[in-house]
Order: structure tokens, then C-alpha cells, then sequence
């Protein structure tokens, strides 16, 4: 599915006591005009989800897939993550590097070079 623009909801009064939402297409589908549009009503997560079928014989039937990770399960899954890195143990003593970033003194030319 692609989206092909957006477009706020208007109202057409056609008479005093008569109230009709209006929701217009782009310019590129202006050849549409005219069509029977078959208009379908789907709940979403609790959400109205609107489909439009110029297809007479279309019966409505649509999957909508949920969201693959809402923003709860993501911050969920980094939180799962930090806690495993911390309940590592720590480092033993052949694993702990060395090199420049482990020298104590600023000094370079007090350090001994082994090579």
C-alpha cells in the first residue's frame, strides 16, 4: 500500500439540517471523478481505517497487520538488553586490555617498550 497524498476532512451542508463529511483526492487521480466509490469502514487497534474500492465486486475482506514493534516493546527490548550486558561478570585478567590507553603516566618516555 502507498500513500498517494493527504487531505483534512470537510463539511458539505447541502441544506440547513444536512451534514456530510468531505474528504478530497489529489489532482493526479482527477480522472476518478465521477466513479462509484465503494467505501469500506475497518477498526484498527481501536482506530477507524476507511477503504475506498472503485471495484463493485470487491467484498471488503482486508488483513491489517498490526505494527511490528510498538514504542513500549522497543524501549522494552533495550531495557532486556541493558540488563544482560550488566549481568556479565566482569573482565578477568586476561581479557582486560592494555596498551596506550591503559599507561598511567602522561609521560611517554618513562614507559618501557617491549617488542
Amino acid at each position: 500500500m502507498k500513500s498517494i497524498g493527504k487531505s483534512k476532512i470537510t463539511r458539505l451542508r447541502p441544506k440547513k439540517n444536512i451534514e456530510y463529511p468531505l474528504i478530497r483526492l489529489p489532482q493526479s487521480h482527477a480522472h476518478l471523478a465521477g466513479e462509484t466509490a465503494h467505501i469500506f469502514e475497518i477498526d484498527n487497534n481501536g482506530k477507524s481505517l476507511f477503504l475506498i474500492s472503485l471495484d463493485e465486486d470487491f467484498d471488503g475482506n482486508v488483513v491489517v497487520q498490526p505494527n511490528t514493534n510498538s514504542y513500549l516493546e522497543t524501549r522494552l527490548s533495550a531495557l532486556e538488553q541493558r540488563i544482560i550486558e550488566l549481568e556479565k561478570p566482569p573482565c578477568s585478567e586476561s581479557e582486560k586490555p592494555d596498551g596506550p590507553g591503559e599507561i598511567r603516566t602522561p609521560d611517554l618516555c618513562r614507559v618501557k617498550a617491549t617488542s
